[in-house]
């Protein structure tokens, strides 16, 4: 398993300063939120740094953007642009490892000629969304990208104990539960995450992992929140999962928290997921 973590939520540095800082700190995977790696990819110079930068450290880099916001002309055309911009760079340095998408709301319905763009365009870096093929309607939908062995999922395991619980107020798919993934439980367990995994279809290319109360999507440190770390760490080694791990937690997001705290926590919480990991045997 890659440990990897989402950087986009440390904007005392640059995004390439974060780079070399979390590659540093022993990281072996970041990642770069996708309007971000849009602008870097849309500059040459910023293009060319980043791409030695990753390369000097030896790190994996996945890029995590979303699927257009709605099907309006203007929306899909924004989205292709980034797409371009990111192929294009992808093309040159052959350094992005996993390009994941976020699925709004207003387009669950039909995201087959968005995937399908995507797969076209980015020849080859694997891709991801994350949180689908959640309802019957979905699954059906990817069933045309099953034989590409590029395209796969990302599972956020914050948001799965959200479905789970099935506590959540909001109204959408995202945090509703749905039976076809996992049963309804108050307190979800080993057993219950061993059988939502077992729903999944596709190979499982990334992993989003931070900690929530079970009801609200609050983007925590590992150490905090109601959600049993150690119990997924052994999820993870007994799904055999060899796929990237990344941190998602989100200081400044959902909860206060800035620098210098907000790295001295991520760096707390990376230390409590490697001695989960060492434990474990993942």
């Amino acid at each position: 398993m890659i440990n990897g973590l989402a950087i986009w939520h440390y904007p005392h540095r640059s995004p390439i300063e974060n780079v070399i800082f979390f590659a540093d700190k022993g990281f072996s995977s970041v990642s770069m939120h996708g309007n971000t790696m849009y602008r870097l990819c849309d500059d040459s110079n910023s293009a060319a740094e980043l791409a030695a930068v990753v390369r000097k450290k030896g790190i994996v880099l996945t890029v995590h953007y979303k699927l257009p916001d709605t099907h309006s002309k203007e929306d899909i055309q924004a989205f292709e642009v980034a797409i371009d911009c990111m192929a294009k760079w992808q093309k040159e340095y052959a350094l992005l490892s996993i390009l994941s998408f976020d699925v709004p709301e207003k387009i669950r319905d039909n995201i087959q000629p968005y995937i399908s763009y995507v797969l076209q365009y980015e020849q080859f870096s694997k891709v991801a969304v994350e949180d689908f093929g959640l309802t019957e309607q979905e699954k059906k939908q990817i069933e045309a990208f099953k034989e590409d062995k590029r395209f796969g999922f990302l599972i956020d395991i914050g948001h799965m104990y959200i479905r789970m619980r099935g506590e959540n107020k909001r109204e959408l798919t995202l945090f509703k539960n749905h039976p076809e993934e996992c049963h309804v439980t108050s307190n979800p367990g080993y057993n219950d995450f061993m059988q939502a995994f077992a729903t999944k279809e596709l190979q499982i290319f990334e992993i989003h992992l931070h900690n929530n109360d079970g009801e609200n999507d609050l983007h925590y440190f590992l150490d905090d929140g109601t959600l049993d770390m150690e119990m997924i760490a052994r999820v993870l080694r007994d799904i055999k999962y060899e796929g990237v791990l990344t941190i998602e937690s989100a200081p400044g997001f959902m909860f206060e928290c800035k620098y210098p705290e907000s790295d001295e926590r991520i760096l707390q919480t990376f230390e409590l997921w490697k001695r989960l990991s060492e434990a474990t045997n993942i």
